[in-house]
């Protein structure tokens, strides 16, 4: 049997930024951490060690938000490296890889993450301030997060009582135990809640995100998993369980503090002539960023050549998501439509400026892919007030849609679920976040894309290498 998840949770290599190696590893055997967590700086490596390898192109750097989770949903023109997977042929022999690699590169993050976990109770003496609180805090956020997406591609969505996925919470010899999804959501309660209270004096509660001259880990908060995005992912994950109530009070707790701490983006930012000044991805709104510092090199390959290769969106289909030319005056004026795409293809057709950096791009501006933004905070108490208060929830969507230039509001509250899943067409073009909108809702069809999904869409498939284990993973198909 090959047990890659056993083997990737007893060893592995990982390299920090740079030419430094971060684990000390013997193969096949328990990842040495002597050395690494005999000091604070040395668990400070380990969580950057983390982010950076969320930030690599099998995961959170390209395939799991403008890549391969994207393309699945069928917002971009022919692509010929994503040609299958925007079939949904997940079989085939240039899709099952990419699967695969999700897989296994999530398990690889979540062995790193245990690590540090498993070390830093019986080392609270090398820390000074709260640094132990807030790296602890940060971890469990980040273990929660990555089990999440990982049960919300390869699980089911409509059968939470159905085995899903493994929550591993520790660097364990054993091979992991598969649970529910109901049960993964209970950890994964288990483990935002633990990190709440470890994040009780995050800096960013007080509304500082950088600039801390006492400890220059503290810096950039929006791209550490901070207090708030432990909430904002609280929200996600209670919506997911059906908990309306908990996602309501953890979102609303976010947009409690979200004009001193997240200001929504300025038309000046959002439409400056000036490129190198132009907020394309309204950084001042990220809850959770990462900083891909290759992002230019991405942008340029991705979105900017004229290759075969080129993600760009056709001018029917931008025309549709936005809007444009319906009687409604939403597409003439949307900040998402006028200064983040560009018709310069041919026939009209539209080159994606998202994740554009222009040359002395704004560091505040640069190489940040959001994973979680403020306007998503809205839309779930939108959602969650459906049904109980539709005109409020109107509002929420309405404040979303002024922020973003829409001068003419939603008054029809018998369109509300139709309005929102608009929205998140038009919010989280590029990001990976509208296949797990329509995956929960189990929609029939993804927006802008007009023929009804075939069965299966919704369900990556574990790869072959675990289902040796034979009934091991009882999952649908």
């Amino acid at each position: 049997m090959k047990k890659i998840l056993y083997r990737l949770l007893v060893g592995t290599v990982i390299l920090l930024t740079g030419c430094e190696s971060w684990l000390d590893v013997q193969p096949r055997t328990k990842i040495k951490s002597d050395d690494l967590f005999e000091t604070e700086a040395g668990f400070k490596d380990a969580l950057v060690g983390v982010y950076t390898l969320m930030k690599s192109e099998p995961l959170y750097g390209r395939e799991m938000t403008f890549g391969f989770v994207e393309v699945l949903t069928n917002g971009y023109g022919y692509n010929s490296t994503y040609a299958n997977a925007a079939k949904w042929n997940y079989t085939d022999l240039t899709v099952r890889p990419l699967v695969d690699n999700i897989w296994s590169k999530m398990y690889n993050t979540l062995a790193n993450v245990n690590n540090l976990l498993d070390n830093i109770d019986s080392h609270k003496d090398v820390f000074t301030g709260d640094n132990y609180n807030i790296i602890k805090g940060e971890a469990l956020g980040l273990r929660a997060y990555l089990h999440f997406d990982l049960l919300r591609l390869f699980a089911s969505a409509t059968n939470l009582d159905k085995e899903a996925i493994p929550y591993v919470k520790t660097l364990q010899i054993e091979v992991p135990k598969v649970y529910t999804s109901r049960e993964i959501l209970d950890f994964l309660s288990e483990d935002l809640n633990q990190a709440l209270q470890c994040l009780e004096k995050d800096p960013i509660r007080e509304g500082i995100l950088k600039e801390q001259d006492n400890d220059d880990f503290l810096n950039n908060r929006q791209m550490h998993f901070n207090y708030f995005a432990v909430k904002a992912l609280q929200a996600r994950v209670a919506l997911w369980g059906g908990d309306k109530e908990t996602a309501k009070a953890a979102a609303g707790d976010v947009l409690a503090v979200a004009d001193a701490i997240f200001p929504w983006v300025t038309l000046e930012a959002a439409s400056s002539t000036d490129e190198a000044k132009r907020d394309y991805t309204y950084a001042t709104e990220h809850i959770f960023a990462l900083n891909v510092r290759n992002l230019r090199d991405l942008s340029e390959y991705w979105f900017m050549a004229d290759n075969n290769t080129l993600l760009y969106a056709q001018k029917s289909s931008i025309e549709e998501r936005y809007e444009v030319g319906q009687g409604n005056n939403v597409g003439g004026v949307d900040y998402r439509k006028l200064y983040q795409m560009k018709d310069e293809k041919t026939g009209g057709d539209y080159k994606l400026y998202k994740y554009y950096q222009p040359e002395k791009y704004l560091v505040d501006y640069a190489e940040r892919i959001p994973l979680i933004r403020l306007s998503e905070m809205y839309y779930i108490m939108a959602e969650c007030w459906m049904g109980e208060d539709d005109v409020q929830a109107m509002e929420y969507l309405n404040e979303v849609r002024r922020h973003r230039g829409i001068v003419s509001d939603l008054t029809d509250v018998n369109l509300l679920r139709e309005e929102l899943t608009k929205e998140y067409a038009k919010e989280f073009f590029m990001e990976g976040q509208i296949f797990y909108y329509c995956k929960r809702l189990n929609l029939p069809k993804f927006p802008c894309y007009y023929q009804t999904l075939p069965d299966g869409v919704y369900m990556l498939p574990i790869p072959d290498s675990e289902l040796e284990f034979g009934d091991y993973y009882n999952v649908e198909k």
